[in-house]
């Protein structure tokens, strides 16, 4: 295939790709959908509805959906699927930890830990990073963490996570509005590299702390009391005299 021919193609394959993704993000269903993959991903993170959450706050750039709608939707699915996992994890109790295994297990020992320690705080972070709601969710199950603080910071934390996706999204479609598949991809990237920093926090804290050298512990010199010093004392004067 000539060159030309090879350009004409990637035109032809590109057209196509924004047609679809126009119509996908106009469609009157996509709100049903965000609600049902959100419900979804908070209990599998394998299922991606941050990307149909930017790709729906490029729609709203657009004006084919309303951003807060979009906003309440997504907040809506997350915080019914957030709120399964912490029923799962209460009802399972500690035996979640047994079916854990590699990396899962290990963020299963940090967040029970740190959930000991900040309670509410690691509920409503852990959402912005890989996979932190699944495994927090679950944890704050299986340690009974207290209902009512569960569901005050789940309800806080979904809006903020759900406008924080949708907000990416409305930036790459007002910053590409000609084309919303270049905006899609703004979206995902930022998204991306948010999410990547994000998860390397944890990880140069662990490294610093692991560096950091151990304390050196200076033995102190016992005085002694006045009960001890008293007897050498008399003793002395009484040879003395």
């Amino acid at each position: 295939m000539s060159r030309a021919g090879s350009k004409r193609t990637l035109e032809y394959v590109q057209e196509y790709l924004e047609y679809v993704t126009h119509i996908a993000l106009a469609s009157p269903w996509l709100l049903g959908v965000i609600v049902a993959m959100a419900v979804v991903d908070a209990l599998l993170p394998v299922v991606p509805s941050e990307a149909l959450i930017i790709g729906a706050g490029v729609a709203a750039a657009a004006g084919q959906q309303d951003l807060l709608v979009v906003i309440g939707a997504a907040a809506l699915g997350s915080f019914i699927g957030e709120v399964a996992g912490y029923g799962i994890g209460r009802v399972l109790g500690p035996s979640v930890r047994g079916r854990l295994r590699g990396g899962r297990a290990a963020a299963y020992d940090r967040v029970a830990a740190l959930l000991a320690r900040r309670g509410g705080t690691v509920v409503l972070t852990a959402r912005f990073l890989p996979g932190g709601r699944t495994v927090a969710t679950l944890v704050a199950g299986a340690m009974t963490y207290p209902t009512g603080r569960f569901l005050a910071f789940t309800a806080l934390g979904t809006p903020l996570s759900a406008a924080w996706s949708a907000v990416l999204g409305y930036a790459g479609g007002a910053t590409f509005a000609e084309n919303p598949l270049y905006g899609l991809a703004f979206g995902l990237s930022l998204g991306t590299l948010a999410g990547l920093a994000l998860g390397a926090v944890p990880k140069l804290r662990a490294r610093r702390a692991a560096r950091r050298p151990d304390p050196v512990v200076v033995p102190v010199p016992r005085q002694r009391s006045a009960d001890e010093v008293e007897p050498v004392r008399v003793l002395t004067g009484a040879a003395a005299s």
